[in-house]
Order: C-alpha cells, then sequence, then structure tokens
C-alpha cells in the first residue's frame, strides 16, 4: 500500500516530466492529501529521484531529476 502511494506520486511526475508539479497538483492528480504527497515527495527526494524545481510563494514545485543525475 505504501509503495503504491509511493509509485502513483512518482507516475505523475513521470508524466508531466519535464515540466514540475506542486504538492496541491500532485494530490489533486492522484486523489490524496496534501499532507500524504508532501511526506512520500520527501521520500522520492531524499532516495534522489526527484528534486524542488522551484518555490513560488508557499508553493513547492518538484521535478523528476535527470537520468544521470539519479542515483
Amino acid at each position: 500500500m505504501i509503495e503504491d502511494k509511493k509509485q502513483r506520486i512518482f507516475r505523475e511526475l513521470e508524466k508531466i516530466h519535464p515540466s514540475d508539479l506542486s504538492i496541491g497538483e500532485v494530490a489533486e492528480k492522484t486523489k490524496l492529501s496534501r499532507t500524504t504527497v508532501s511526506a512520500y515527495l520527501k521520500v522520492l527526494e531524499a532516495e534522489g529521484k526527484i528534486e524542488v524545481s522551484r518555490k513560488v510563494g508557499r508553493a513547492v514545485f518538484y521535478k523528476l531529476k535527470r537520468k544521470a543525475e539519479r542515483r
């Protein structure tokens, strides 16, 4: 179940690549809460799969890392 949520979030970022998505946009697309999405995005970032692309006000946007940068 946990991997399923993480995979859903990662797939949404794959679909939109090379663009980025905010936490709220990912939450809307995956039908998960913003808190849940935020936690899994931090896990994916720690794994080296995604990165923060920009911040606009309080909104944080994430995108996939280029393959050469991924661990």
